[in-house]
């Protein structure tokens, strides 16, 4: 059981390359825009590892056929490569496989591959010791975050009895409060999920003018709008669970970024005006970020999303228009659905299941009618 969860957590890293690299391609083939649709694709990746994970270690694996894949004599590896179509969309893949001197095809992955190396170079129980370093790890990140959530929420509400109320709207079934506070400093900011807010600090108030200060408001409730501080909760503590995939910071900041240009764009929709969300970033950007724990902010950003997000408020036409019929709600709903399966079947030398890759029969019928495959 140790070897199938430390093959687990290894092959969850090329479920999130693989994820991504279908979801980049995708992107860059339809041209899609910033918005709605490439947020959520953007964010199925990280549904991929939840996925993989679930589905768990193909019942012929090597490791539960307990075969030595380094003792197999030659031309007994194979590995295939390639896309195709299955039932239901794309399939993109790279997958290894090893027969036995029987004929019989067994499943083999990268984690199966390390597992093996590390217990024939170093010993059995070092996959073991990794494991119970990376769970350990894992379990401080996620404690470290929800402590220092609860604790800011607590001291939050404490402060709330002495903050003014400033406006009250409301979004579907959520009330928001909006009120102002002489605790913090620095951006405005926004938590709850079901009972949503939005603090504006003293000096962020007294910075910003009327304007400003409503286009702030209507990008955060953009936030609000879209459940964002959830979206973020969970990536974020996923994240404490997988930190030791190379690519998952990136993504997580890509989307982060994503996020605050659809709020922008949900800002303007709304009414604001775009010059005095653009002149409210310069203003905040001048006051300095608190140090106290916010588990979500729309402000407190990485300087190089400043130049973004004021060129994108400024000049909205700059970014290339969709192709290949995109822009067609129809289109997308179908090619959406094409891109989400081909994402969750991709697999990079992770764990498999080969009857996934199977054409369904009238691909292959197409496919016999044209010559290219055997009858």
């Amino acid at each position: 059981m140790t070897t199938v969860f430390f093959n687990l957590l290894v092959n969850a890293i090329f479920s999130l390359i693989a994820g991504t690299i279908v979801v980049l391609f995708f992107l860059w083939l339809f041209r899609i825009q910033t918005g709605g649709w490439k947020l959520f694709l953007l964010s199925l990746p990280f549904l991929k590892i939840i996925y993989d994970f679930s589905r768990g270690v193909p019942h012929n694996s090597i490791l539960y056929s307990n075969i030595d894949t380094f003792s197999m004599p030659p031309r007994h590896h194979y590995l295939e490569a390639g896309a195709g179509l299955s039932t239901w969309g794309p399939t993109f893949m790279l997958q290894f496989k090893v027969k036995d001197i029987n004929g019989n095809f067994y499943s083999e992955s990268i984690g199966d591959y390390l597992a093996l190396w590390l217990q024939k170079s170093f010993g059995q129980t070092i996959p073991v010791l990794i494991l119970a370093l990376v769970i350990f790890i894992s379990v401080i990140l996620v404690i470290r975050r929800f402590y220092y959530g609860l604790h800011f929420e607590r001291v939050r509400k404490e402060n709330r009895k002495q903050d003014l109320l400033l406006n009250t709207k409301k979004i579907g079934n959520r009330t928001i409060d909006i009120y102002l506070s002489r605790f913090y400093s620095g951006s405005p900011f926004t938590g709850g999920i079901l009972y949503p807010y939005i603090c504006i600090p003293f000096d962020a108030y007294e910075k910003l003018s009327t304007d400003e200060l409503n286009a702030v408001i209507a990008h955060e409730i953009g936030h609000i709008r879209h459940f964002d501080v959830f979206g973020t909760l969970i990536i974020k503590t996923l994240g404490d669970f997988f930190w030791f995939i190379p690519t998952y910071r990136w993504l997580s900041r890509k989307i982060d970024r994503i996020r605050e240009l659809v709020a922008d764009q949900w800002a303007v929709r709304s009414g604001a005006q775009p010059e005095h969300l653009a002149s409210s970033l310069l203003k905040l950007k001048e006051i300095p970020s608190p140090k106290e724990f916010i588990l979500y902010s729309a402000f407190f950003r990485e300087k190089s999303l400043l130049k973004t997000r004021i060129e994108k408020l400024l000049s909205p036409e700059k970014e290339p228009k969709a192709r290949f019929g995109w822009q067609n709600k129809w289109v997308r709903l179908f090619v959406g659905f094409w891109i989400s399966t081909a994402v969750l079947s991709a697999t990079l030398g992770g764990n498999h299941r080969a009857e996934q890759f199977k054409n369904p029969k009238w691909v292959d019928q197409v496919l016999e009618s044209w010559g290219l495959a055997a009858p």
